[in-house]
């Protein structure tokens, strides 16, 4: 008798302060009345399930120019001097921001806010940053806005639409502007095989005048490859609409004794290749082959090495389907060929050999990036690398990494995709 009195007695209070509590809901909701210290505590329970449902709603619609946080995620910062980069994101999806980032203390030391007339994913991709304060910036694979300079204060110099810039972006030894290039509409290269016709994506690389914006150079791959008895590259790649795949030309800031001042340096992912290419006599200096697969990125190391971003995959983007064929159960007729993950590889264009830099640095970390994906050298053993797809910024020093972080953004749990982030020092 009394276990059920303690229980009636137990329910009646509870319902008296779920009385009470949706009065005061009422009183505060229709701004009728006010509970001093208790009223934002009270208001914040009553919206939660708003709230949470439009925090679920956020995460469900963001762009993919945000990426998921994973929750185990660990930064590393054992910057022992100022590292600024020049980094793009997005902030809404009518705006962009290039900032000139201070990886040591995450300071931001200049912001440029871009306006995106374009849809959300739009981005604006490897921006160049000049001693002068100005900036060239463009959206990745779209023929507008165009190929834009801003000066010191922000405000437009010049545009040039004429064609599509994407991937990277470099200048030479005058601030000229070395581009990947490709006409508006794509398509552009044609070849008979088996009496098939076949049109394909063909690229360009192009050169731009840093003062007027003017096209001072534009060369077409397919007439390079041509004009040199390589016009059968284009059949080594399986995907047959965009045999090459253009991704960096990298001119040389000088002269030494293995390439000339604005030499250029060609990386074609598709057909796993890059060109030395002279333009000032339309030579094929040397074609370079080697153990590295859907390469991005090509630097100088020093006044003989080359330095390529090896992606070490067969893989065009992150979600392609793998084929494979069936499991053996008998594990003893089973070849194990190793563990692949991203890695940088050198050649000596004096010895023509080949060596791998930091591989284990990058097997350690699984470091691995299927598209995109740079690295830029600021010393001999110190090396920066964005790993594109995950969104992860490295640093590596004599095989050790010294910093690792992402590009914080404003919606918890996720970070922002980055853009071919520049080491400017």
């Amino acid at each position: 008798m009394n276990k059920a009195l303690k229980i009636f007695s137990t329910v009646v209070v509870i319902l008296a302060l779920l009385s009470g509590f949706g009065w005061m809901v009422n009183q505060i909701s229709t701004k009728k009345k006010k509970f001093g210290f208790l009223t934002e505590p009270i208001k914040f329970m009553y919206s939660f399930p708003d709230l949470f449902e439009e925090s679920v709603q956020e995460v469900k619609s963001l762009p993919k120019t945000y990426i998921p946080t994973p929750k185990d995620f660990k930064p590393i910062n054992k910057l022992k001097e100022d590292l600024i980069v020049l980094a793009s994101y997005s902030d809404t999806s009518d705006m962009r921001s290039v900032v000139l980032l201070n990886l040591r203390n995450d300071s931001i030391l200049r912001r440029w806010k871009i306006d995106n007339p374009l849809d959300e994913v739009a981005r604006i991709v490897n921006p160049l940053y000049y001693e002068d304060g100005s900036l060239v910036y463009n959206f990745y694979y779209r023929p507008k806005p165009g190929l834009i300079k801003l000066d010191s204060s922000g405000k437009e110099v010049w545009r040039n639409d004429t064609l599509m810039v994407h991937h990277g972006i470099n200048m030479n030894k005058d601030g000229d502007i070395w581009a990947c290039t490709i006409q508006e509409g794509m398509s552009g290269g044609e070849y008979v095989l088996g009496g098939e016709r076949v049109f394909y994506h063909d690229y360009n690389i192009t050169k731009y005048d840093f003062e007027s914006g003017k096209v001072l150079f534009n060369k077409s791959i397919t007439a390079i490859l041509k004009e040199n008895g390589l016009a059968n590259y284009l059949l080594k790649s399986t995907i047959s609409k965009e045999p090459i795949h253009l991704n960096d030309v990298q001119p040389a800031l000088k002269t030494t004794a293995y390439y000339q001042e604005d030499d250029v340096f060609i990386s074609l992912r598709n057909i796993n290749v890059v060109l030395h290419y002279r333009p000032s006599t339309n030579e094929l200096i040397e074609l370079i082959e080697g153990p590295f697969i859907h390469q991005h990125d090509v630097d100088f190391l020093n006044d003989s090495v080359i330095v390529i971003f090896n992606n070490n995959t067969y893989k065009t983007w992150p979600e392609m389907k793998v084929q494979k064929t069936r499991e053996l159960k008998d594990k003893s007729r089973v070849n194990h060929a190793g563990i692949f993950y991203s890695n940088i590889v050198s050649y000596n264009l004096a010895s023509k050999e080949y060596a791998f830099i930091g591989d284990e640095v990058f097997r350690k970390n699984k470091i691995h990036t299927t598209n995109e994906g740079l690295m830029d050298f600021i010393d001999q053993e110190t090396y920066f690398v964005e790993e594109q797809n995950p969104g992860v910024l490295w640093v590596i020093q004599n095989d050790k990494v010294i910093y690792k972080n992402v590009l914080k953004s404003q919606h918890k749990g996720h970070h922002h995709l980055p853009n071919w982030t520049r080491v400017i020092q």
